[in-house]
């Protein structure tokens, strides 16, 4: 497959200080251009897919473990017909090929971190910690199944920003956590640089939505 080159099909310049927008935001709009440019009607980038809203509440136990816990019916209904009961997991994002259905699910997380100047509790928090459920072996399946995305990478993509990009410690613990699977999470260390994000989904993710 060629090279689209898409950092250089937008003018991702105009994104940059835009404030008002949200780095969600800002992901979602400028890849959508630049594959729009490449690629015309090919690919839609989707904000919090709803594929898997209800993987839980639909997930059935055996009866030895109903017997045991507080049951709810599951499949009980509001007075519009609507499921009363409903969890299961929001993902932030969704790069769909139009053309052959191959999804890449990924999640955004922009959090604080130990940086010059600061200590090493400007780094606490756990948003970076909660990605790591995609690695359970039941999420895991599900992604890889409804992405139907080659198993050289991981089914989802973790794109990181904020101060927690440049910290000692959180580098190393995503770096440990990844190990061979450097194409599945991104360090975005200057969100003003939309640049560095469409090379690196280019290079590294787009090939594997073929």
């Amino acid at each position: 497959m060629g090279s689209y080159e898409l950092s250089k099909r937008i003018n991702w310049q105009t994104y940059s200080n835009a404030r008002a927008l949200k780095v969600e935001e800002i992901f979602q709009q400028s890849l959508q251009e630049a594959l729009n440019s490449a690629l015309p009607g090919q690919f839609r980038v989707d904000r919090h897919p709803h594929e898997f809203n209800d993987i839980y509440s639909t997930y059935p136990l055996p009866q030895n473990v109903l017997d045991k816990i507080y049951n709810v019916d599951v499949k009980a209904t509001t007075v519009d017909g609507k499921p009363k009961y409903k969890w299961g997991i929001s993902m932030d994002f969704a790069i769909r090929n139009l053309k052959n259905g191959k999804i890449l699910f990924g999640e955004i997380k922009r959090k604080d971190g130990w940086v010059e100047n600061t200590n090493m509790q400007q780094g606490r928090g756990n948003a970076h910690e909660r990605s790591c459920k995609y690695f359970a072996p039941g999420l895991m399946r599900l992604l890889r199944k409804t992405g139907g995305l080659s198993e050289e990478i991981l089914p989802f993509w973790l794109v990181m920003a904020g101060d927690i990009t440049r910290d000692p410690r959180r580098n190393r613990e995503i770096a440990y956590w990844f190990q061979e699977y450097t194409k599945n999470y991104f360090m975005w260390r200057d969100i003003n640089n939309i640049g560095d994000l469409l090379d690196f989904f280019e290079n590294n993710l787009l090939p594997y939505l073929f």
